[in-house]
């Protein structure tokens, strides 16, 4: 992969020197001068340089920044279409994916409406084009960056010497999960009610709560978390039908592996939530909602708090959950048990069953903000669910664990 890179950029930099020597033959006899034009610097987003004047000093810095821009966006998309090679080793996906980007991105810019400039492909390889939607120069970066640092972090984590389709088989169940996924928020969407993305990502997980419930948002609800809690579930029966002699051999105590598998969850819990927000988040620009900064089904929520309540109350929830589904497994050692443990704890999400709101099942729903019920005081009361989970596990082990 990285070899691949190192060649990628070398070719990169040769054209990069090709193009500024041809630009610098282009240029003799123009006049010397560093700063911008006066045409530039005219009241209007008419060229180029009028748009980056506005954000940027000299254009020598701009060019410098346009540059490095182009060889992130570049650098990100060989990255990709690398993984998808090494994985498929079919030279037919990677041209048809490559292809797929290059009209992509023209159809991006021509068709996308202003309001769906996340998704222009455009706006992060031409430096003024991604100034004048996200209206800084630091946007562009900011998505580009985190997606190249999330890329090179799934390329140090993957098995690269698994073919992808040789896996299909046996995945189909992550498949059909993800098509349930999809479905759910689709079907979340409330186009007469909101006007934003905003306002429909909070539709999407609307969940249930005591003032503001539906069959439909309480089966999404069962469908994105308690769906993602029963593929952990799988996960961990695999991990307790291993430990034996080796693994205890290999960690010196069941705590510790505990601490160990505890510790990747974490990591995978934050990863579908982040992946969750923004697919949610695609489909709503799919059906051309303003990506306006307000929500007005309620002017009295913030963005802020609606986020807030997704990823830290919805982290702590999850949290919670696997904590949950782990105890009910170390002690019955059937998954059966835990699948209806899990059906118990869904039904106080019904109205009137968890109104002091202590019960931990469902108070990530999204719909307890719209029913002006305080966010934090719902953080308190998973973190001390967390940590009560925590206690009993530790307690679990400390009853039977092996130290070595």
């Amino acid at each position: 992969m990285y070899q691949t890179l190192n060649k990628f950029v070398q070719s990169l930099s040769i054209a990069t020197i090709v193009w500024g020597a041809v630009s610098g033959l282009l240029l003799i006899g123009a006049p010397s001068f560093a700063g911008w034009s006066p045409f530039s610097k005219l009241d209007g987003s008419l060229s180029e340089t009028q748009i980056l004047q506005k954000f940027i000093d000299t254009p020598f810095l701009a060019l410098l920044l346009h540059l490095s821009l182009l060889i992130l966006s570049l650098i990100c998309i060989h990255f990709i279409l690398a993984i998808i090679y090494v994985k498929s080793q079919r030279k037919g996906i990677v041209i048809f994916i490559a292809v797929f980007i290059w009209v992509y991105s023209g159809v991006s810019f021509k068709l996308l409406p202003s309001h769906a400039y996340l998704f222009n492909l455009c706006n992060y390889l031409i430096l003024h084009s991604g100034a004048a939607q996200f209206g800084n120069i630091w946007g562009p970066f900011a998505i580009v960056i985190g997606l190249a640092t999330l890329i090179v972090w799934s390329v140090n984590r993957i098995d690269l010497n698994t073919k992808i389709f040789s896996k299909l088989r046996y995945n189909w169940g992550y498949i059909i999960f993800f098509a349930l996924i999809v479905i759910a928020l689709w079907s979340g969407m409330r186009e007469k009610l909101g006007k934003t993305i905003w306002d429909q990502f909070i539709f999407m997980f609307i969940g249930g709560s005591n003032h503001t419930f539906s069959l439909k948002s309480f089966l999404s609800y069962w469908v994105i978390y308690f769906g993602f809690i029963y593929l952990i579930q799988l996960y961990l029966q695999r991990e307790l039908s291993e430990i034996g002699y080796y693994k205890l051999l290999r960690y010196r105590s069941i705590s510790k592996w505990f601490w160990e598998w505890y510790r990747k969850i974490m990591i995978y819990i934050a990863f579908y939530l982040l992946i969750l927000a923004l697919f949610s988040l695609l489909l709503s620009s799919l059906k051309r909602f303003s990506f306006d900064f307000y929500i007005s089904v309620d002017n009295s929520i913030t963005i802020f708090e609606v986020f807030y309540h997704f990823f830290v109350n919805g982290y702590l929830q999850v949290l919670f959950y696997v904590l949950f589904v782990f105890i009910i497994s170390w002690l019955s050692k059937e998954i059966f048990y835990s699948l209806l443990a899990i059906c118990i704890l869904s039904i106080f999400m019904f109205p009137g069953l968890n109104n002091w709101l202590i019960i931990p099942s469902g108070l990530n729903s999204i719909g307890y903000i719209l029913s002006d019920h305080s966010i934090y005081r719902i953080s308190v009361v998973l973190s001390l669910w967390n940590i009560l989970g925590i206690i009993f596990v530790l307690y679990i082990f400390h009853k039977k664990d092996i130290d070595l």
